[in-house]
Parts: C-alpha cells; sequence; structure tokens
C-alpha cells in the first residue's frame, strides 16, 4: 500500500543527496566529469530510479 510513497521518497533523497554532493566539487572536478556547475540540477533530473542516466 505504502510502497509508491516509500519509492518515491527514496527517489527523492537520493537524487537530493546527489545533487548536494556534486555541488560540493570545485568546477574543474566537475568539468572532468562533463558537467558545469548550472548543468548540476539538470543532470540530476534525467537521473532514473535505479540512479543511472537515462
Amino acid at each position: 500500500m505504502f510502497e509508491p510513497i516509500t519509492r518515491r521518497l527514496h527517489v527523492w533523497h537520493i537524487r537530493n543527496l546527489t545533487r548536494r554532493k556534486l555541488a560540493m566539487l570545485d568546477d574543474r572536478l566537475l568539468s572532468d566529469l562533463g558537467i558545469e556547475r548550472n548543468q548540476i540540477g539538470d543532470y540530476v533530473a534525467r537521473l532514473n530510479v535505479e540512479g543511472d542516466r537515462t
């Protein structure tokens, strides 16, 4: 009954954690990953439930 809610909460938590960790990196490390600072939100939004990029 509550599985969809807990799953969505888990996905939100993973995305939020990923966004915070990426924001802590400096610009050079982000560029090594192929991400610019202003693209962090878009990158995290494209993560699927398992955490892989789609």
